[in-house]
């Protein structure tokens, strides 16, 4: 079976002016979906209560397969157009004049809409919750904030759920110092921002004074290794650069935004290297440090859970992941997270 590779996005569910949600977000998932309507039909069989309608009521979101897990809550989502139209290139060819000048044989282009009783799906979406943990891949247009405004929908003003007034959110970014582990291998670092690493241009402005008390001094190592001018002309040439640089204002200078990857079968001593880089360089600028690692992305201290997995496809060529796939690859991202420290079970 075919497989495609994915991001696994982590959001921690928590109460936003409060102390904690009465009970985990996977219970409330568990509860709501249990509970029964005046037929006694619980939501796990009445699909149709499960679809909602965005603000503009151009898109419906439904919860389609869902599954108890017994140890967590795994879904997929749909969004779909209400009265979508899909563009399709009929493979007819035919001759058409195009301009006084031009004519040329083509397949035709028209738009339909779905046949009936089917939806043009616009995007999917995979989550998986267990405790106040929460996992998902999604595809194509599905956005993160679909799946808060559905979950705030499904749960919010039920019994078996949270209160109406009670306000919780999909948290994406964590200090970096709250965290236990660290996010694993580090595959590349960028440097940005004001003061890192920035470089004025000779010759010395009458402000440079001015430039100089707004910018944090760089380690003379650093400057060696990372000034501006040099990677200019590695890139587009020592005439070109002087050129650039011959046409620069007063007001002006150059800046280097860096990104640093290693490619090939890492080493034990690239990988060290790579830590030790990037922690010197956030001791020594003022600027962005973006770190990218196999669990995430540390970015100006704030940590960002994520990782890629792969999937397999319901077929070859199709865009549909297989259902018990999913959930057996999130459950094991929750697993590695847990056992690297980055989350607590």
């Amino acid at each position: 079976m075919a497989t495609a590779y994915h991001m696994v996005h982590y959001r921690r569910v928590s109460r936003i002016g409060g102390d904690s949600l009465p009970k985990s977000f996977e219970g409330c998932c568990r509860d709501v979906l249990g509970s029964s309507n005046s037929a006694g039909i619980t939501l796990w069989n009445r699909i149709q209560d499960r679809i909602h309608s965005t603000d503009e009521g151009r898109q419906q979101i439904i919860l389609n397969r869902v599954a108890d897990l017994s140890s967590a809550v795994f879904g997929e989502m749909c969004l779909v157009e209400t009265q979508g139209i899909q563009p399709l290139l009929q493979q007819v060819p035919s001759n058409v004049t195009l301009s006084n000048l031009t004519i040329a044989e083509i397949f035709s282009l028209e738009e339909r809409q779905a046949p009936e009783g089917s939806k043009f799906i616009r995007g999917m979406a995979y989550w998986l919750a267990i405790g106040n943990h929460f996992f998902f891949v999604k595809t194509q247009s599905m956005a993160p904030r679909y799946l808060r405004h559905y979950f705030d929908w499904l749960l919010k003003g039920k019994a078996e759920g949270l209160p109406a007034d009670m306000e919780f959110e999909l948290q994406a970014e964590f200090d970096k110092t709250k965290l236990s582990g660290d996010i694993g291998e580090i595959k590349s670092l960028r440097v940005k921002g004001g003061s890192a690493p920035q470089f004025e241009v000779k010759p010395v402005f009458e402000d440079e004074s001015k430039e100089i008390s707004t910018t944090k001094k760089i380690a003379d190592r650093f400057v060696q290794f990372s000034q501006a001018v040099p990677v200019i002309e590695a890139l587009f040439g020592k005439a070109k650069a002087q050129s650039l640089v011959d046409a620069l204002g007063p007001q002006e200078y150059l800046a280097v935004d860096a990104s640093v990857k290693v490619r090939g079968r890492r080493t034990v001593e690239s990988k060290q290297k790579m830590k030790e880089l990037t922690n010197e360089l956030a001791d020594i600028t003022d600027g962005t440090v973006q770190v990218e690692g196999k669990g995430g992305r540390i970015s100006d201290g704030d940590a960002i859970l994520r990782t890629t997995m792969p999937f397999l496809l319901e077929q070859d060529g199709a865009s549909l992941l297989n259902f018990d796939n999913v959930a057996d690859q999130l459950q094991l991202v929750y697993s590695r997270f847990v056992q690297d420290g980055m989350i607590q079970a």
